[in-house]
């Protein structure tokens, strides 16, 4: 049996749900400040920036580092991938770094009370 329950997710966990590739536009409503970012280096040579495939994650106080692929932080972001780049950020961001999450959300069977 199905019911509807009140509530509101952002578009990129919609799109997860569905199993649908998630954007640098979904982005935008997220965190414009990050979008506006990406959408630079997108739009700019990132190549002065010296940014590697690799993230900074916070981890209550404590800082790490993640690769966005093998080795990532021994590749530079260049013009010829960065492409590239803002597609594993995002990836990162909206998927991988929720996955566990998403997965146990996907899982959840409750019965609707009435």
């Amino acid at each position: 049996m199905g019911c509807l329950r009140p509530g509101f997710f952002i578009r990129p966990f919609y799109k997860m749900m569905l199993g649908k590739q998630i954007s640098l536009k979904d982005m935008e409503s997220v965190d414009s400040e990050y979008y506006n970012s990406l959408k630079w280096i997108l739009e700019n040579d990132p190549t002065e920036l010296d940014l590697r495939f690799c993230i900074d994650e916070d981890n209550f106080g404590q800082t790490y580092q993640v690769d966005l692929k093998p080795s990532g932080s021994d590749m530079v972001v260049t013009n010829d991938n960065k492409k590239e780049y803002i597609d594993l950020v995002i990836q990162w961001r909206f998927v991988n770094r929720v996955q566990k999450q998403m997965n146990a959300f996907l899982e959840v069977r409750t019965p609707c009370s009435l």
